[in-house]
């Protein structure tokens, strides 16, 4: 990182910008050109999960491929008199598979429904368990950036 200064790798801060960020931007290997889409997640411990439908490139791509990267940023403000934006961010590595597990899809699903506050019945039925797919990452690698008012 060029500016050491805004370089952050505390626990807090990760945890921080998880629970404020509302998207997550996944990036997978497209034949050597990023893939990238927005996504909501939740993050459980150093896990974050992603619900999909059931077939589609990203679900091609990380069966494929598993490697993942990811972007999230959170407190973006925009100061037009300095020409600067403030913000709080997230990059990160790790290792994309499609949930296979019911317990741990019902696991993801409330967690994202909880997380985003759907109006859906928990614990989720065995119905919608059989209609979505839950991407799991397990987190590689984590850096954490921010630019503040001083």
């Amino acid at each position: 990182m060029r500016l050491r200064k805004r370089e952050c790798a505390e626990q807090a801060f990760f945890d921080e910008v998880f629970g404020k960020a509302q998207e997550l931007f996944l990036a997978l290997n497209n034949n050597g050109c990023p893939y990238l889409i927005p996504l909501n997640f939740v993050r459980l411990g150093e896990r974050i999960y992603l619900h999909s439908a059931l077939e589609g490139t990203k679900l091609d791509l990380i069966r494929k491929d598993g490697r993942a990267a990811f972007s999230l940023v959170a407190d973006v403000r925009i100061e037009r008199e300095k020409s600067t934006t403030y913000y709080k961010s997230v990059c990160g590595t790790g290792h994309a598979s499609v949930v296979e597990d019911a317990e741990e899809k019902r696991l993801a699903l409330d967690s994202l429904a909880e997380r985003y506050a759907a109006r859906c019945p928990r614990p989720a039925p065995d119905a919608n368990i059989r209609r979505v797919a839950i991407i799991r990452i397990d987190i590689a690698s984590l850096t954490g950036k921010r630019c503040l008012p001083e």
